[in-house]
């Protein structure tokens, strides 16, 4: 009896190696669990912006503008230095300056590392992955060179309107802004220029003129002007009599 006592008494190491490897395998699949889900919690936030909403804030800022009563040249298309084609937003007349307004790349996820001297600005996308875009300052290029050279005075500016949530990680450039954020920085913009410049009052109506011909749509307020110079430039001429169907 005693013997076979004796005889079974080893068996019960195996028994325990079993016992504690389950345990640690355990805790470790635990452990495994716990860091996936922090993982998963301070994973960059990105914010999917459909094509229809991203038009819609776009057409906001437009509504926006003209309800404020700035003189705007809206949606003009040109090409960039690659010869790709761009769309600038808005064309805004300041007290010294005209602004471009630009928007974000449509598939901004809710990051990205913007410089004001940098060539590329890298975001992340509403898929996760990793996009570039181009400076807009680099972009706009091909529209400064031909309004400085017709208009040599004039300071032009650049302004990207991003969606509100995005994270700046190397902080809010000068060009750019978020979309809660765009009439608070065109104010801001407008009141360090101060008074308006000779340069700017007399550039403004043939630039407008110039881009409205080239596909850009005038503001309200612009049309309405270009209305009343229109009809006193006709009171002047004396003898023109203006033409009428029968009835």
């Amino acid at each position: 009896m005693a013997q076979e006592i004796s005889d079974q008494a080893p068996q019960a190491a195996p028994l325990m190696g079993i016992s504690q490897m389950v345990t640690i395998g355990t805790v470790a699949l635990v452990v495994i669990v716990l860091m996936l889900v922090v993982m998963w919690a301070l994973r960059p936030k990105t914010r999917t912006l459909s094509r229809r909403r991203y038009n819609a804030e776009a057409y906001r800022r437009k509504l926006a503008l003209d309800d404020a009563g700035y003189s705007v040249v809206h949606g003009l298309h040109i090409r960039d230095k690659k010869g790709k084609p761009l769309r600038v937003d808005h064309l805004i007349r300041l007290p010294a300056s005209v602004l471009m307004v630009l928007s974000s790349p449509p598939d901004m996820g809710g990051r990205i590392s913007a410089q004001t001297k940098a060539g590329q600005w890298r975001y992340l996308a509403a898929n996760g992955k990793v996009g570039f875009f181009v400076n807009p300052v680099i972009q706009v290029q091909p529209l400064i060179h031909i309004m400085k050279a017709r208009f040599p005075m004039v300071r032009l500016r650049v302004l990207v309107v991003f969606p509100d949530g995005t994270d700046f990680t190397s902080g809010v450039p000068r060009t750019a802004c978020l979309a809660n954020d765009f009439l608070a920085t065109l104010k801001a913009m407008a009141r360090e220029d101060g008074t308006e410049s000779e340069a700017m009052a007399e550039a403004w109506e043939p630039l407008a003129k110039a881009l409205g011909r080239s596909g850009g749509n005038a503001s309200a307020p612009e049309r309405e002007e270009a209305a009343a110079r229109t009809t006193a430039k006709a009171a002047k001429r004396p003898g023109k009599v203006t033409r009428r169907g029968l009835p």
